[in-house]
């Protein structure tokens, strides 16, 4: 065996453990068509349809390679989903600010004014299956997609064009951009952001029903998508950088931006299971980098051997940045031999 074909096994070993990505069984819909599988079949022509695919050594290294140039990560977050068509029209209303902003369909169809925004409705009310104006079930889900101030704003736009087109062929959606400068809303973000509003329900008949591996694909696909656009962008959890710190809350954020008393904010602490469960979570993660880095460091590519020194500086910041669990604000002391 050589040496390049034992470090990519390594690789494919290591990494995929590393980052969850071994096949997911799909589970058949109950009862007719009441939910999309978790990992819907892969699609013909390459395109992958939302599918998780075992990665090969060459995405490995790119996702390696990701985390050592520590690029900005993407936020993608589900921001609540509209029960009936009430709550869809208030939600079309807010994020193309009653017509201020222009929305973009599946289509590619640009949308602005009122009355474009009330045929939208009737079409999403009508068309395909019909929502009622109230509604027991979730009718569709407010996605947002955003990155940090200073990221080209059109390049976001057009990231989350192609993101969409390609995880929700077959279904209703708009999009909005919302930008510092041309969101007409008195306290505008800084962060250039799109809000996508995607129908439950598919033309097929299938249903959305996003669960915790969808939302950390979506990042993925949107990071991809950015990527080759020309934005750096990783979508890394905080295990896969060795990040003990959740951060703060946006509820809390908000309330601190506002000024309110946060007396009551954070006290309770972690329990010791949840913190001994860390921690073993933590030492297996640590173990596989372990694993990928030794291997790295041997390969006779010269790429392979710089990319196993920055996954070493790039893990030991992030170490030496956290503070100690149970003890906010000190740094983290070195543990590491």
């Amino acid at each position: 065996m050589s040496t390049k074909t034992y470090v990519d096994g390594m690789l494919v070993d290591w990494g995929t453990k590393l980052f969850n990505q071994t096949p997911i069984k799909a589970k058949g819909p109950k009862k007719g068509l009441t939910g999309v599988p978790l990992v819907p079949k892969p699609k013909k022509k390459g395109k992958s349809g939302g599918a998780v695919q075992k990665l090969d050594a060459k995405a490995i290294r790119s996702k390696l390679g990701s985390i050592a140039k520590k690029p900005p990560e993407v936020m993608v977050k589900i921001s609540g989903g509209g029960k009936g068509m009430r709550h869809i029209k208030s939600h079309l209303d807010y994020i193309s600010r009653n017509g201020k902003i222009e929305l973009e369909n599946e289509e590619g169809d640009v949308l602005t004014g009122i009355e474009d925004l009330r045929e939208l409705r009737k079409e999403w009310q009508d068309g395909g299956s019909r929502i009622a104006d109230e509604s027991d079930v979730r009718e569709a889900f407010n996605i947002v997609l955003s990155m940090p101030a200073g990221t080209d704003e059109l390049a976001v736009k057009r990231a989350a064009r192609d993101f969409a087109a390609q995880e929700f062929d077959g279904h209703q959606y708009v999009m909005a951009l919302h930008t510092f400068a041309t969101d007409p809303d008195p306290k505008p973000s800084k962060n250039p952001h799109v809000h996508l509003a995607v129908k439950a329900q598919a033309a097929d008949g299938t249903r959305l029903n996003p669960r915790k591996a969808d939302l950390q694909r979506w990042r993925e696909g949107f990071a991809e998508a950015l990527r080759e656009h020309g934005v750096e962008a990783a979508a890394t959890n905080r295990q896969q950088r060795l990040k003990r710190d959740r951060g703060e809350k946006q509820p809390v954020r908000q309330m601190r931006e506002r000024g309110a008393t946060l007396d009551r904010v954070g006290k309770g602490g972690a329990s010791p299971e949840r913190i001994a469960k860390a921690k073993r979570t933590e030492a297996k993660v640590a173990n596989r980098y372990k694993k990928i880095t030794k291997a790295l460091a041997s390969s006779p590519d010269v790429e392979d051997r710089k990319l196993a020194v920055g996954l070493v500086e790039r893990l030991a910041e992030e170490r030496r940045n956290e503070p100690i669990r149970g003890k906010p604000g000190r740094p983290a002391k070195d543990t590491e031999r």
